[in-house]
C-alpha cells in the first residue's frame, strides 16, 4: 500500500507564492455556498484539516485566475481627479509666451 500525499494550506500557500494566512483568508472568504467557493478539500484530517491531492493543483489556480478583482464589491471611490487653477502668467508660459509673471 502507498501513502497518498496531500497538499494542505502550507503547501498550497508555498505553490501559489503567498502566505498560509492567505489561503486561511481564502477558505474563510468563499466557502462552499458563496459565489465563488473555493475548492472543497480532498481530505480532512483530525478536526478539518484540509488537503488536497497535487494533481488539482490546476483547478485551484483556475479558481484564483477568476477570483474577483480588487476594488471589487464596494469600498470607498477613488477621489475624483481635479486640474489645478492656473494663474494667467503660468498659462502664458506653458502655451510658450514670456516667464515674466505679470
Amino acid at each position: 500500500m502507498s501513502t497518498v500525499r496531500y497538499l494542505g494550506v502550507n503547501g498550497l500557500a508555498e505553490r501559489f507564492g503567498v502566505t498560509r494566512h492567505a489561503v486561511d483568508k481564502w477558505l474563510k472568504r468563499y466557502p462552499a455556498d458563496s459565489s465563488h467557493p473555493f475548492p472543497a478539500p480532498d481530505v480532512e484530517i483530525d478536526g478539518g484539516i484540509p488537503g488536497w491531492l497535487p494533481e488539482r493543483v490546476s483547478e485551484i489556480e483556475q479558481w484564483r485566475a477568476g477570483m474577483p478583482g480588487r476594488g471589487v464589491g464596494g469600498g470607498r471611490p477613488p477621489a475624483p481627479k481635479v486640474e489645478p487653477e492656473l494663474r494667467d502668467w503660468e498659462r502664458e508660459l506653458l502655451d510658450g509666451g514670456s516667464s515674466e509673471p505679470a
